[in-house]
C-alpha cells in the first residue's frame, strides 16, 4: 500500500509537524491512521460516527480558519478516508 499522507481516519496530516502522531500497527509496522484515532490496532472510539467526528474536529481547525471554513474543508475530506468509505 502507498504512504498515506493523512490519518485515514480524522484527516490530520502526516507532515513533519505532525510525523509523530502516526500510530503503529501491533506488529510495529506504521498506520494509516494517527495516535488520536488508533491504539493498539484498534479504533479508540469504534462506534464513533462521522457525523460525530466532524464534530470533534471542527471546533480545533476553527480556531484556525474559522468554523465555517473548517466545517466545509472537514465534510468534504472526511467522507474520501478509508474509515468512512466502509460506512
Amino acid at each position: 500500500m502507498a504512504e498515506v499522507t493523512m490519518c485515514q481516519s480524522c484527516g490530520l496530516p502526516f507532515n513533519k509537524e505532525h510525523s509523530h502522531f502516526i500510530a503503529t500497527e501491533p506488529d510495529g509496522s506504521k498506520s494509516i491512521y494517527c495516535t488520536n484515532c488508533y491504539k493498539d490496532g484498534k479504533f479508540i472510539d469504534p462506534d464513533l460516527t462521522m457525523e460525530e467526528m466532524t464534530e470533534m474536529i471542527v471546533p480545533i481547525l476553527g480556531r484556525t480558519f474559522g468554523e465555517e471554513e473548517a466545517r466545509k474543508e472537514v465534510t468534504t475530506v472526511l467522507p474520501t478516508l478509508i474509515r468512512w468509505k466502509k460506512s
